[in-house]
């Protein structure tokens, strides 16, 4: 079942009152309980989320509800991402992390942060099944992005542009004046355009080391948010890393299925064969890193990389940075429960007990 953070529905409320109408009215009216506010881990239902979408913008008539939600975003409203963006110590890194991120804020969201000549993109889009999310949901999620952005840097943040797929509503200058930058409607995606030299911008609050130990919390929040049929998937994962290639239709051949009804499994339980094997790579990588009698083409391997150079590629579209750069950190370390024995082949070349200690990198300038 996919579900939204608690933090991102507390703002839904602030803007709503905000607006002259009790959050807690609309709460009772769609059956949800405004209790679980009090606590930024707990998590709602797309489905109530989607419901209090649109009973938000049907009980204050107002079809800017969305832009006017941004004002309310603080890093509590990410949860771990949000505090870990405002210590990255780069704009650029901020959005990294909320990229890979994203999933703990709502699972029905991808963020991907891609390089265009001069530009970064930060794309969205959100599966919520057959009801698509409506237009107020995407407005807030830019518009709240380039707020924050704003608020972690402490200077004004301005897109090169922003793309909704949507139409435009009456009276779109409110837009324009909202996010300060040429709007286009209609689009192929939902996106911001960010000039590259913004990604240089400094956060105000900026300790990477600090933002690495976040970084930990995280992987470990998504770790939780697996299903057991996904956890299998990465069990299994986990054991045939080093024996080759990955792939979907080999995975799906040794768990008895079709890799159709793998994908659609997965799918159910708001998460892709993808991104279980990135981030059981990234979670392996950190470890085999900071082993000294491991290279870059031995950690390759162990996680089943056909060569060096990809692995390098994934590893810098994972963190941002160099494996080199990873190899030579001396930043935090931070006790974390071991891996268990019985997940480990007994013919697997990684030593028994690396996993007890887990090292999360400190992104550096120039890596």
């Amino acid at each position: 079942m996919k579900t939204g953070m608690s933090g991102w529905v507390l703002a839904i409320a602030r803007t709503l009152d905000a607006e002259g109408v009790p959050h807690e009215r609309i709460f009772r009216q769609i059956g949800m309980d405004p209790r679980r506010l009090s606590d930024g881990v707990n998590r709602y239902s797309q489905e109530a989320v989607s419901s209090l979408w649109r009973a938000a913008v049907s009980e204050t008539s107002d079809p800017y509800f969305g832009l006017k939600l941004a004002a309310h975003i603080r890093p509590s409203t990410f949860h771990v991402v949000g505090y870990a963006m405002s210590c990255s110590a780069s704009l650029g890194n901020a959005l990294q992390r909320f990229a890979r991120y994203a999933k703990l804020v709502s699972s029905s969201a991808t963020v991907t942060l891609t390089q265009t000549p001069g530009h970064r993109r930060l794309a969205f889009s959100f599966d919520t099944g057959d009801a698509p999310p409506i237009f107020q949901t995407i407005d807030a999620v830019v518009a709240g992005i380039v707020h924050f952005s704003t608020w972690i840097v402490g200077e004004d943040i301005v897109p090169a542009a922003v793309h909704f797929r949507h139409a435009p509503p009456d009276g779109s200058e409110e837009y324009s004046r909202a996010l300060k930058c040429p709007v286009a409607f209609g689009q192929q995606e939902d996106c911001i355009v960010f000039d590259a030299s913004d990604m240089d911008r400094p956060i105000l609050a900026a300790d990477e080391q600090l933002a690495s130990l976040l970084d930990h919390m995280a992987l470990n929040h998504m770790a939780q948010m697996s299903r057991r049929f996904s956890s299998k998937v990465r069990d299994y994962l986990l054991k045939e890393l080093s024996n080759g290639e990955i792939s979907k239709r080999g995975t799906a051949s040794a768990m008895h299925m079709t890799e159709r009804t793998l994908l659609r499994r997965l799918k159910d339980e708001g998460t892709t064969f993808q991104e279980i094997l990135d981030h059981l790579r990234e979670q392996l990588a950190y470890d085999y890193l900071r082993r000294s009698d491991l290279t870059v083409q031995d950690v390759s391997a162990m996680l089943g990389f056909s060569d060096a150079s990809t692995f390098s590629r994934a590893f810098k579209r994972w963190t941002g940075r160099r494996p080199s750069c990873a190899q030579h950190d001396r930043g935090y370390h931070e006790e974390v429960p071991k891996v268990a024995d019985d997940e480990l082949p007994s013919t697997s070349p990684w030593s028994r007990g690396s996993f007890s200690r887990r090292h999360v990198p400190v992104m550096q300038a120039g890596c």
